[in-house]
């Protein structure tokens, strides 16, 4: 114990004796020795300075695995890894040592020998500022990557040469090129920010933060992360978190595609799938759907499977004239886009007659309108459906239930932007209602021929019953009928459907 505490003492007392401080006085300055601070003991305060070598112990750095080769040789030169940054590198080159001394009296004639054959026992290597090395580093047993390096300085440090590296493929400020990144981007809203973390191939325990900034084609994501230990290169492969509620610990496997450096401690680069659970996948579509300007259109742009969109939208009846207006500007945008109505239809001429007499559903994505469905309510039995009037005579050719004791679903619009989703689904899920609700057993519609596997499935019957609308480019339209034990008690319908 004694032993202890003397060696402490002599070691305050060292360090009192180089700095010439006195006990209570903060008005002394530190005194710095110069050769201390040409090989580099001192460290500077700043996190610019030391990069990240606060962080990571020499233990760790003495693991990784890297070399360095100068132009106009062939070998790789083992180096010892001092501290890094996202672009640069700080490396230690140990000199030979001569391994035991020459005999007495063989001094002198060894050293002759060696100037002889060009041999050094503590040669300096021949890099200075500026010059060029080729690094090699391993990040894993299976990931190793090449970069070529500039020397930005060089002192000496112990029994060896300390050198730091600047990376040439990052450095900044720098143009990326037009070829190495997809053209096609949808960048992310500063309200809907995106995080995501990937674990630091060498601190052990350290995730880096990132922040997804755009996306490309075929779910290529854009990062951007401003912790300066972040080291990635180009071809290398990563698992992202995303920072999800149900799915943080799910990973993507990704892999780099382009590194660009925007500041010395701020790196953006671009990620291409290689493998997204569908977990992953889907709750990274539910996330983006939350954002007005993210549609499942622009999500199937960027690659992405968005159909499962009917929980990020709002459904209600039309209350007002303002409502009302909306919905004859959808109707008449989704009519012509479906070749149904010609250019110079105008929104006031998509008006129904039974309009009056109709519960008209709409779906809204944050404030806009991108679905709506009608469902009327014939009085008597002399109004005259929509289906009804594409029949000869207006009259039905089959027998239907009397209308007092059906419900008409017509006047179907959705966005272009929200068809291949679960919208359809999600309108007559909520119109359902509305059907129970009331006192009527019968639900008719018509369809065209492309839409009537998608209305069998929720219990719809063919009825033998075609006309060609007058009102919608002639196209033919298939007459359907459907109880409301359909949809009370799954009547007739598939087990798996019933439970969707």
């Amino acid at each position: 114990m004694s032993r202890s505490r003397t060696k402490t003492r002599r070691v305050k007392t060292q360090a009192a004796a180089d700095t010439d401080l006195k006990p209570g006085d903060w008005t002394a300055v530190p005194k710095i020795d110069p050769d201390k601070l040409e090989t580099g003991l001192y460290k500077f305060s700043g996190p610019e300075e030391n990069r990240s070598q606060e962080r990571i112990s020499q233990r760790e750095l003495g693991q990784v695995a890297i070399a360095l080769r100068i132009p106009g040789s062939e070998g790789w030169i083992p180096v010892r890894l001092w501290d890094f940054t996202s672009i640069s590198f700080g490396v230690v080159l140990e000199l030979e040592k001569q391994a035991w001394p020459a005999p007495a009296g063989m001094e002198q004639t060894l050293g002759e020998s060696e100037k002889r054959e060009g041999k050094s026992s503590a040669q300096k290597p021949g890099l200075c500022s500026g010059d060029e090395v080729q690094v090699q580093i391993r990040i894993s047993a299976h990931q190793e990557f090449e970069v070529w390096c500039q020397v930005k300085n060089a002192v000496p440090h112990k029994d060896g040469m300390k050198y730091g590296l600047r990376r040439m493929d990052v450095n900044f400020p720098q143009t990326v090129e037009v070829e190495r990144r997809e053209a096609f981007r949808l960048p992310l809203a500063p309200t809907l920010s995106l995080k995501a973390r990937v674990r630091h191939p060498y601190m052990y325990g350290h995730w880096c933060t990132l922040q997804v900034s755009d996306m490309n084609r075929n779910m290529g994501l854009s990062f951007l992360c401003e912790d300066p230990s972040i080291l990635v290169f180009e071809g290398m492969e990563l698992k992202i978190h995303f920072e999800l509620a149900s799915h943080r610990e799910t990973p993507m496997l990704a892999r780099v595609t382009w590194v660009h450096a925007t500041e010395a401690h701020r790196v953006k680069f671009g990620l291409a799938c290689v493998d997204m659970p569908l977990a992953v996948h889907n709750g990274l579509c539910d996330f983006l759907l939350y954002s007005r300007q993210w549609t499942p259109g622009r999500l199937r742009q960027a690659g992405f499977q968005a159909r499962n969109v009917k929980r990020r939208l709002r459904f209600r009846s039309v209350k007002s004239m303002e409502d009302y207006s909306e919905v004859l500007h959808l109707r008449r945008d989704a009519y012509v886009g479906a070749g149904k109505k010609d250019q110079s239809t105008r929104p006031e001429d998509m008006a129904g007659a039974l309009d009056g007499q109709s519960r008209i559903l709409m779906a809204h994505h944050q404030d806009k309108v991108v679905g709506t469905l009608t469902f009327t309510f014939p009085l008597t039995e002399e109004a005259v459906l929509d289906s009804q009037a594409g029949f000869p005579g207006r009259k039905y050719p089959v027998r239907l239930p009397p209308k007092a004791n059906l419900i008409e679903v017509s006047r179907l619009c959705i966005n272009e932007e929200y068809r291949g989703t679960d919208l359809l689904q999600g309108l007559f899920e909520h119109g359902v209602k509305h059907f129970l609700m009331s006192d009527r057993y019968w639900l008719l519609t018509s369809a065209v021929g492309e839409l009537l596997p998608l209305y069998e499935r929720i219990g719809f019957k063919k009825l033998g019953a075609s006309y060609r609308h007058p009102g919608l480019n002639h196209l033919e339209h298939h007459l359907i009928l459907a109880h409301r034990d359909s949809f009370l008690r799954g009547k007739g319908l598939n087990l798996l459907v019933w439970n969707t």
